[in-house]
């Protein structure tokens, strides 16, 4: 029989523009699959239990041969569900799910490749349907897709299997390990409620729960308190809680959905009525107040990476949600009494610290960065150290502090290529130097907290105060030089991490 995937012919290549993460992407299917089980979840947990299962999703990639497998054993697609799905913005029976838009299955598969077939098989069915989509055909005009019926299947098995080929994206490097990091966080809810089962390539993925490193208080409470309210008659709910100790990343709301993380870590919400305006600085607030919020009366994006707020419903929300979080915000301000006392690491935290020094010292990226690597001659540095101190003019210094005789002027630029040293020092000046920090820089983006940056900062300010020193009291080396050397080796952690998560 034949069977055609039902879409406009523009629209079809359009999906592979959608603004999509690689994880929302992969997410999708899932929704597709958790979804499923929700609606027939009586049916399924009986088939379950005589399985001893529970539902599972598998997600296979294989970066040589340039595929991606999707699995899961939830209920299945008849003929009638599978041209359903297969129907674009034809809206789901339930339309207050996962898969509320109809849209996943063809606008994610779109977007990761060209080539996608399904295989499916419903429970208490005998046939299982398989259909092939070249994105590439139907976007000439050739609509009707190749589609086999196999009989003979036992009734009591059930899957949907979904391969895509001829990838218009490639996985490597970190971007794998930010995968399995966001899906682990997208589906935190089905975890804990172990009724999924996750795996990428093989191994399972969970979420670590954040209460063993909230902040307690004298008594031995935790600094974790649930909150209910309503906006325009829509339920909100959630937890909000202090980290002990935190970090930007780890800080702020996730935003959950209909069960689903749709903005978590670690681009959590940031309300500016508790973190401030454009989320907040790096504050004691904004690396320790954290928390979850259910929206699931709100719309969201056809992409299901964050809500879409109508009219003055985040304002509200966050009116409310201010409220009910004010006091934890205040206490997330302050430092805990004795911190002050506890300055310095462990002799633990030393050694481990020692160790991870040790692996970059002897790693070959190290090797290459002191030995292999020429020095840049001194016309190549002077060039693109007056590029970048000319590119500041006109703008206002970040920071200014007069020392003596001497103006010291710092600007943090987010405007900087990442491949720009870590910073530039201008000390030609008899009673000035600029510094000029790249917070687009791989080693910026390892710093965690304040007490990182502030660290950080003083090895960027106090170098360029030392360079200008060596300047004017010798006539030798070009201090920038020295900092173009030191820039290479704070980027082998960095060059590190990327090869490591290239072998993954």
């Amino acid at each position: 029989m034949a069977l055609e995937l039902k879409i406009g012919l523009d629209a079809i290549n359009s999906y592979k523009r959608l603004a999509y993460t690689p994880w929302h992407a992969l997410a999708e299917f899932i929704d597709n699959s958790t979804q499923a089980y929700f609606d027939n979840k009586d049916t399924l947990d009986e088939a379950f239990k005589k399985e001893g299962e529970i539902l599972e999703v598998s997600i296979a990639y294989d970066k040589d041969a340039g595929e991606l497998r999707i699995s899961d054993n939830s209920i299945g697609m008849s003929l009638a569900d599978l041209e359903h799905a297969l129907h674009v913005a034809l809206p789901p029976k339930n339309t207050a799910g996962r898969s509320k838009y109809g849209m996943g299955l063809k606008t994610a598969a779109c977007w990761l490749g060209n080539i996608w077939t399904v295989k499916t098989k419903k429970l208490g069915e005998a046939v299982e349907h398989q259909a092939t989509i070249n994105v590439e055909k139907i976007a000439a005009g050739q609509g009707a897709l190749e589609y086999k019926a196999i009989e003979g299947r036992l009734p009591e098995r059930h899957y949907t299997l979904i391969e895509i080929s001829d990838l218009n994206r490639s996985f490597q490097g970190r971007t794998l390990g930010k995968i399995r990091e966001f899906l682990s966080s997208m589906y935190r809810e089905d975890f804990r409620l172990k009724r999924l089962r996750l795996t990428w390539n093989g191994t399972p993925l969970e979420w670590k729960e954040l209460d063993d490193r909230l902040l307690t208080a004298i008594n031995g409470a935790m600094y974790r308190k649930d909150f209910s309210f309503e906006v325009e008659g829509r339920k909100v709910r959630g937890w909000v809680g202090i980290l002990d100790k935190g970090g930007r990343a780890d800080a702020g709301f996730s935003v959950i959905h209909c069960g689903r993380v749709v903005r978590g870590w670690p681009d959590s919400w940031r309300p500016s009525s508790l973190y401030g305006q454009f989320q907040g600085s790096n504050d004691l607030v904004n690396q320790r107040l954290v928390g979850e919020i259910h929206l699931d009366g709100f719309e969201v994006s056809h992409t299901k990476d964050d809500i879409l707020w109508l009219g003055d419903q985040e304002e509200q929300v966050e009116k409310k949600l201010l409220e009910c979080c004010e006091d934890y915000r205040e206490t997330a301000r302050d430092r805990r009494k004795g911190d002050d006392d506890e300055r310095g690491p462990s002799e633990a935290e030393t050694n481990v610290a020692l160790d991870e020094l040790k692996k970059e010292l002897t790693s070959p990226e190290m090797v290459d960065a002191i030995l292999v690597d020429p020095v840049p001659p001194p016309e190549v540095v002077e060039t693109q150290i007056q590029t970048i101190s000319e590119s500041i003019s006109g703008f206002e210094a970040t920071f200014s502090a007069v020392v003596g005789t001497l103006n010291v002027k710092g600007y943090l630029r987010t405007d900087m290529s990442p491949n720009d040293p870590y910073v530039t020092h201008d000390s030609t000046h008899e009673s000035e130097v600029l510094i000029i920090i790249n917070q687009t820089h791989p080693h910026w983006k390892q710093l965690k907290g304040s007490d990182g940056v502030l660290n950080y900062l003083r090895h960027c300010v106090y170098d360029g105060i030392a360079e200008w020193q060596a300047k004017h009291k010798s006539a030798g080396l070009n201090p920038n030089t020295i900092t173009i050397l030191k820039d290479r080796l704070l980027r082998v952690p960095f060059d590190i991490e990327m090869n490591t998560g290239d072998e993954a």
